[in-house]
């Protein structure tokens, strides 16, 4: 990829830049549970304001802490 693409993001619909390889994600501190929990919803980017949600917990939250919680008893 040469250069910044323009993104629509997955989650909101905004508009925003991706830089590929050396983009301003990689700054952002998603961890691979944060990946993962992306995956299975997106197919595409984040934009940097979701990204950082993500991140800090507010989108997705439920399902990122649950993976390795125990399930509740029935």
């Amino acid at each position: 990829m040469k250069g910044p693409v323009t993104k629509t993001c997955e989650h909101c619909g905004r508009a925003f830049e991706c830089g590929g390889y050396q983009c301003w994600c990689g700054n952002v501190g998603i961890t691979e549970r944060h990946m993962d929990w992306i995956s299975t919803r997106f197919h595409d980017c984040l934009c940097p304001d979701c990204l950082r949600k993500v991140a800090a917990g507010e989108l997705g939250s439920s399902s990122i802490t649950s993976v390795n919680a125990p399930e509740a008893a029935s």
